[in-house]
């Protein structure tokens, strides 16, 4: 990887959404993406236009996983916090996941400045 790209957040961070939907037979089923944060805005226009494809989703990002019902199971929920090395609690709450992802990186820059000295 460049140097460049180091700290680029699309190589080092994802962002966890939630999204809901209707399969084609009309049951619920919800779905844990890992959005780029450079696709973020995208992502949040797309889904709110109902434009998300999540069969070609590459350009935002992954899909973690899916199922059907109305929300996923708890366990779930903590396996991909668990994946993604996040606190699970912090997924439903208000947060400004590029400020987040600010943070980490102005931590990683400063545990590689510590590392060189």
């Amino acid at each position: 990887m460049a140097e460049d790209d180091k700290y680029n957040p699309d190589n080092i961070a994802r962002i966890i959404m939630l999204v809901y939907g209707k399969l084609e037979d009309g049951n619920p089923f919800w779905c844990y993406c890992a959005v780029k944060p450079g696709m973020f805005d995208q992502f949040k226009a797309d889904e709110a236009a109902g434009k998300l494809d999540l069969y070609h989703f590459e350009p935002y990002g992954e899909v973690v996983v899916s199922g059907e019902g109305e929300t996923p199971p708890n366990e779930v929920t903590a396996k991909v916090a668990e994946m993604y090395n996040t606190d699970a609690s912090k997924f439903f709450q208000p947060i400004d996941p590029q400020k987040e992802i600010a943070e980490r990186i102005e931590q990683l820059k400063s545990q590689d400045t510590e590392k060189q000295e």
